[in-house]
């Protein structure tokens, strides 16, 4: 199978709006803030059309892959990528296309997800708190420690740049709750929350949904559709996201993999 490296804009984003909740996070990272970090790899078909695509995201400390396409040979096409991705990756793909991934690189963790959708008319908010407050890079050093509790985040503090980063601290000041973004782009009209976290002393006070809420807001006065990943078996936090107005989409699988040892 050829592969070829792709940077024509207007061709990825004619490829990625065919399901644009499914492919939220690619489309999110044509915006000139995030396509510097980007390596797109695409298959075509026999029309010239792209059926097979791969990104390469590595603007974050783990490059993460990507992988999106709409034919039955996407085993061939990944081992036809696999001298460009990286020795170590997160990877995001659909549960119908696990299968190719499985046989082309050695499987590390993987966790069952949901992707869910909302549109800015669907938006159910709820009354403002006032607690919560905009965060930036005065901010770095609580954000950072209060992620370490959770390893598996995906921030980097140049997310901040785009002032859609919420919390809410405690009587110390010390921040317990954050809700921010992973990509967000007005020229493609979508965005993708995340890296939303609560100290474990302080969950069940309805934290996160004030971060989420005032997060939600903001970004519904720039783009009309909000994607986020949600872990499968956490029923309270889909339970708030479908209180906001999410909708499930999709199911994939989530995780860190390496290349094959042995090929």
């Amino acid at each position: 199978m050829a592969v070829e490296e792709l940077t024509q804009r207007d061709e990825l984003r004619e490829f990625l709006v065919q399901d644009r909740l499914a492919n939220a996070y690619l489309l999110g990272n044509l915006d000139p803030a995030y396509f510097q970090f980007c390596r797109w790899y695409g298959a075509r078909d026999e029309s010239g059309q792209v059926a097979h695509l791969m990104l390469v995201y590595r603007g974050l400390s783990l490059p993460v892959v990507f992988t999106s396409g709409r034919g039955e040979d996407l085993s061939e096409f990944l081992e036809a990528c696999y001298e460009e991705v990286p020795e170590r990756f997160h990877f995001h793909v659909l549960e119908t296309q696990m299968g190719g991934l499985t046989s082309a690189f050695e499987l590390g963790q993987a966790e069952a997800m949901i992707r869910m959708g909302l549109e800015r008319e669907h938006f159910q908010p709820g009354e403002r708190d006032a607690r919560v407050e905009r965060l930036g890079h005065r901010d770095t050093a609580q954000i950072m420690a209060l992620y370490e509790h959770y390893p598996d985040n995906f921030f980097e503090p140049y997310q901040l740049e785009t002032g859609l980063y919420f919390g809410i601290r405690d009587a110390e000041g010390a921040l317990v709750s954050i809700a921010g973004v992973h990509v967000v782009s007005e020229a493609h009209d979508i965005a993708v929350i995340g890296n939303l976290v609560t100290h474990s002393e302080r969950r069940g006070e309805g934290l996160a949904t004030a971060c989420t809420a005032r997060l939600l807001e903001e970004l519904f006065e720039r783009v009309s559709l909000v994607a986020l990943n949600v872990q499968a078996e956490n029923a309270p936090a889909i339970k708030m996201y479908e209180n906001f107005g999410f909708k499930a989409n999709n199911r994939f699988y989530e995780g860190r993999w390496s290349k094959a040892t042995e090929r």
